[in-house]
């Protein structure tokens, strides 16, 4: 039996034991169930929410997807308009019995298949509930960037250093500098999903690629009682890669739980997310990407012995007490507050380390023995490793938002006082370049907000820093949004954006590695932030532009060292989302225009599309009742040609570089996505057009060529009970 198919089977052993130890009655009841074709199951697809706007903006601009949907920060849900899933609870159950807290939190208590969701709004201090997607679209769409955007810098391999290259739609954003390129891969403490089951709830998803390519993910959460619901959710990335040096090891966990009953309501997580890679600098001779006789891991790479490893853990608490209830008519529901009392902690440590053996490498068309990096300073191996510290404490007052009864909007103020520890350090035997350095600011907060009208919502926020590092930043956003029409003719128009002033962070100042040493005296960065979006549901289409202006900006130039740009230039950008179906035949579209004022500080691919052209018939059998759904289809992605930003493993980040074109290639690839009950399945050929396509420059970041024709496939299956 081959390691691959022994990896298999020990996933599946070790996954059916963990959940007959969470609840026996699982995986009996599976198969017991599968038989009832009255049953009403939730989608199996594990949830994604994002936001990009939080680490832009902190504007509410959220929406539910699923999890393998490659959509941007406000693409529509693919179900809207459709005929309900099997897979959906929400849209099937309920008998209007529900309980109504001053969160606002609606929960169909008495449907016993009911399962709700919803995510922390850490802007307002509140909470959004979603509905479950179960759409097909895109579920081949397994890397958690490409998920979200269409276009990213990316090093080849699941787990490895990637970066969006669509300036709205950044990755999440840590605190830790040095781990940005990361975070796709991880859970953050403020992104985190939560729940509320009326019966013990459990998907299991895991994707086999070439080269040892497993990734897992697990997640299991039930209710205790009416009011406690916990939840635990794994994910991981292994794999050997296409060429040498490439291996990933990455793993992330979140363990959670969520209380809400009368007047009290608390949230609380913890996430731990570990990063192994090994580092190879990128291939020696590019132009060998092209000859297909030469093996991907016979080809030189330009670094020997190189490795990121980074810890990032995270806690975050938020309690909430309610005071003078308010007289609600309806029966239905109860624990409205006028007022509330809030305390939010959350807590961040992060540790990354860096090695190296050396940096020097041949390059084979010229005999030539090159360095990696312009500066080793010990002249010998490298051992660089940094740690970041931070804690933020929050007090509030709110007047709490309650439709149904004056003022109908909600309104906050509050003070918070967060410490942030910095360290760096480098083995040398020379330099005692060891530092640490301890960082305090304190800040007051407002705002107002109606986040529960049924057509019109707003909310407006303002934060300043009055005192010690980030003393005089300042964060004015909000957006205002209004529906019109009704049901088929009902569209969307929402404008959203904000003024931002912020103190850089202080690794971007000072720092000292075996490779790179700075130490800037940069001053704030001030940016402003203008988004339109137009969504009509029943098209499924959404339309959008987004501009920003951006001031005393901090790049990382071409020596890979952080530089600011005293002066104000701007992005901008105009997309297109749709989905468009016909019988039996659909297309999904996914296009982008964007245009920097300034490429020499940041260049940008100005056109990036996607497109997923399928027929999508369903199987039915008479002789059991059941049905199979499933698409066949192609998908294209492709993007204009520009310098993309190279990748430093050091500081595990990407920078400007002007010796290498990227893009001006398409990417195809060929897919078949499956349903049988509560199994979805995947199968999928990527980069099908690999040496039929010229010209063959299918780099995604430079030195870092993607992976020749490729087959993954991967399963999403879903448990309760």
């Amino acid at each position: 039996m081959s390691s691959m198919l022994k990896k298999q089977l020990h996933i599946y052993i070790i996954t059916i034991a963990v959940l007959l130890l969470i609840n026996p009655k699982i995986v009996v009841s599976q198969s017991l169930n599968d038989t009832i074709a009255s049953t009403k199951v939730i989608n199996d697809t594990s949830i994604v929410v994002t936001d990009t706007s939080r680490s832009q903006s902190d504007t509410l601009n959220m929406v539910v997807v699923d999890s393998a949907v490659m959509v941007d920060d406000s693409t529509l849900q693919d179900s809207i308009n459709k005929k309900p899933s099997k897979w959906d609870f929400l849209s099937t159950g309920g008998n209007d019995s529900t309980y109504y807290s001053f969160y606002g939190h609606h929960f169909e208590v008495d449907d016993t298949n009911t399962v709700e969701y919803w995510i922390y709004n850490k802007q307002v201090h509140e909470v959004e509930i979603f509905n479950y997607d179960s759409t097909l679209n895109n579920f081949h769409i397994v890397h958690p960037a490409f998920r979200k955007t269409i276009n990213n810098s990316y090093l080849g391999n699941n787990g490895s250093a990637v970066q969006s290259n669509i300036f709205a739609e950044p990755n999440p954003k840590s605190g830790f500098e040095f781990i940005n390129s990361y975070t796709p891969y991880m859970f953050l403490s403020n992104q985190v999903d939560y729940y509320n089951v009326m019966k013990p709830f459990t998907i299991f998803k895991v994707t086999i690629g070439p080269k040892e390519e497993q990734n897992l993910e697990i997640l299991h959460t039930q209710n205790i009682n009416r009011h406690l619901n916990v939840f635990i959710r794994y994910k991981n990335y292994t794999g050997e890669g296409n060429y040498i040096r490439q291996k990933t090891r990455s793993n992330a966990g979140v363990v959670g739980a969520t209380y809400t009953k009368g007047r009290f309501a608390s949230h609380i997580n913890w996430t731990f997310n570990r990063v192994d890679v090994e580092e190879n600098g990128g291939i020696v001779d590019t132009y060998l990407v092209t000859d297909s006789t030469v093996s991907t891991n016979a080809i030189n790479t330009r670094l020997t012995g190189g490795s990121n490893y980074a810890k990032v853990k995270q806690v975050f608490f938020d309690q909430k007490i309610g005071f003078f209830k308010t007289n609600v008519s309806d029966s239905a529901q109860i624990g409205a507050y006028w007022f509330s009392l809030q305390y939010t902690y959350n807590k961040e440590k992060s540790f990354k380390e860096y090695k190296d053996e050396s940096d020097e490498y041949l390059k084979t068309s010229t005999k030539e023995t090159l360095n990696l990096y312009a500066n080793n300073y010990s002249g010998g191996p490298s051992f660089d490793s940094s740690y970041y510290f931070h804690r933020n404490n929050n007090f509030r007052i709110n007047l709490e938002e309650n439709p149904n009864s004056y003022p109908f909007v909600g309104a906050f103020f509050g003070y918070g006082f967060q410490s942030t520890d910095y360290y760096y350090f480098n083995k040398d035997t020379i330099f005692d370049n060891s530092h640490s350095n301890s960082l305090k600011s304190s800040y007051f907060e407002g705002g107002m907000y109606r986040l529960k009208g049924q057509k019109f919502k707003f909310q407006a926020n303002y934060k300043m820093f009055v005192s010690g590092y980030r003393k005089n930043d300042m964060k004015l956003d909000g957006f205002i949004s209004n529906k019109f029409g009704k049901e088929k003719s009902q569209f969307e128009i929402k404008g959203y954006g904000g003024i931002y002033v912020e103190t850089p962070d202080y690794f971007l100042t000072q720092y000292y590695s075996n490779h790179y040493r700075w130490n800037n005296n940069f001053t704030s960065e001030k940016r402003t932030s203008i988004n339109v979006s137009l969504n009509y549901p029943y098209y499924k289409t959404e339309i959008g532009s987004r501009l920003n202006l951006l001031t005393d900006y901090i790049y990382f130039n071409t020596e890979a060292l952080p530089e600011q740009y005293n002066e104000t230039f701007s992005v901008f950008d105009v997309y297109l989302n749709n989905t468009f179906e016909f019988w039996k035949f659909g297309l999904n579209t996914r296009l982008n225009y964007q245009k920097s004022s300034n490429t020499r500080v940041l260049q940008l691919p100005e056109f990036s599309a996607y497109a997923a052209f399928y027929i999508s018939p369903n199987l039915h059998f008479n002789s059991t009742g059941g049905s199979l759904r499933f698409q066949l289809g192609t998908d294209i992605s492709y993007w204009t040609s520009y310098y993309g930003q190279a990748y430093s493993p050091a500081l595990a980040r990407f920078y400007n570089q002007t010796e290498q074109l990227i893009g001006n290639y398409p990417f195809i690839g060929v897919f078949a996505n499956f349903e049988i009950k509560r199994l979805r399945f995947y199968l999928r050929f990527e980069h099908a057009n690999y040496g039929q396509t010229s010209p063959e420059n299918y780099f995604m970041a430079p030195y870092y060529p993607t992976n020749r024709g490729t087959f993954r496939y991967g399963l999403a299956w879903t448990f309760y009970d």
